[in-house]
């Protein structure tokens, strides 16, 4: 059925990142797991040809559609908005005519995402901008949002310290919520095929059980570390010190007190490689850094 809604429209795929899911129980099993009613609003990120949007629409209260390719645009909207009594090429399913359906033309990455009053977020991401749109949708304020990444990208998500996918991208999501992922989707389950298997995973945000000094410091510390995973922790703060705004880093951790109980655990983690810190220690490693950071300025204004 999916496969007779490409053809129809001439959608060959393999531009602008698009691989569509043509997998119907697939389709189904993400729409299941994002446990819809009519009192949520959906945000899809590249609606496609629709076939997810239409499962979506059936099940929500309202859905907001964001689509960058104008091709994409035009099947949406035939298939989703127009009305049964319009001509559709092939015999192809559509004209639902959903009235609780929005289609927003544009980049996601561009699109003010503070202005659609969601609820939850259900998609199949361009994989190419991934975690750049990751990073996006965790800014925003959302109950459940279930989405399809590149298998090894999914792994990295809700990885935890120590593993070998553990990083950068692990710490930072995890911060802001819960990741889970579902199931693992092959990728003959798309056309085109893409080069890689995908996974499902699910985000709940929720406070991350650990307190951050000062977010953005957090994070900036958190890119630092990751920068050069492999080094020790220590190494690699100093070799980072402009990033992290402390010019005489080397003198400061040169000076730690092993008798002083906050100093003591920092001794204890220079050693370490980043990989093996979870997140509430790059935390507390971070909020000794900002208060270090805060000193020094303090000291040139007196």
């Amino acid at each position: 059925m999916i496969r007779k809604i490409l053809k129809a429209y001439k959608v060959t795929g393999g531009r602008m990142d698009q691989h569509f899911l043509v997998d119907a129980r697939t389709l189904d099993r993400i729409v299941d797991a994002a446990e819809l009613t009519k009192d949520d609003v959906v945000l899809e990120i590249g609606g496609g040809i629709g076939n997810l949007s239409e499962r979506i629409a059936r099940q929500a209260g309202m859905l907001y559609i964001i689509e960058k390719d104008p091709k994409m645009v035009d099947v949406l909207t035939h298939r989703l908005l127009e009305s049964s009594d319009g001509a559709f090429p092939g015999n192809a399913p559509g004209g639902f005519g959903f009235k609780n359906v929005v289609i927003i033309p544009g980049d996601v990455m561009e699109t003010d995402l503070s202005a659609v009053p969601f609820n939850k977020i259900v998609a199949n991401l361009p994989y190419s901008i991934s975690s750049d749109v990751t990073f996006r949708i965790l800014e925003q304020k959302f109950d459940m949002a279930v989405l399809m990444y590149q298998y090894e990208f999914a792994k990295r998500l809700e990885a935890s310290a120590g593993s070998k996918d553990y990083g950068r991208l692990s710490v930072h999501a995890q911060y802001r919520a819960k990741a889970e992922i579902l199931f693992d989707v092959p990728k003959s389950f798309f056309e085109p095929a893409p080069e890689v298997d995908s996974a499902v995973i699910r985000l709940i945000p929720g406070p991350a059980g650990y307190e951050v000094r000062d977010v953005p410091y957090f994070l900036r510390v958190t890119q630092a570390l990751f920068s050069q995973r492999r080094k020790k922790v220590k190494n690699t703060l100093i070799n980072n010190r402009m990033m992290i705004g402390i010019p005489e880093l080397k003198e400061i951790l040169s000076d730690l007190c092993p008798e002083d109980i906050t100093e003591s655990e920092i001794i204890a983690m220079m050693d370490k490689r980043p990989e093996e810190l979870p997140p509430e220690k790059i935390a507390f490693l971070a909020g000794f850094l900002y208060d270090k950071r805060e000193e020094r300025k303090n000291d040139k204004a007196q």
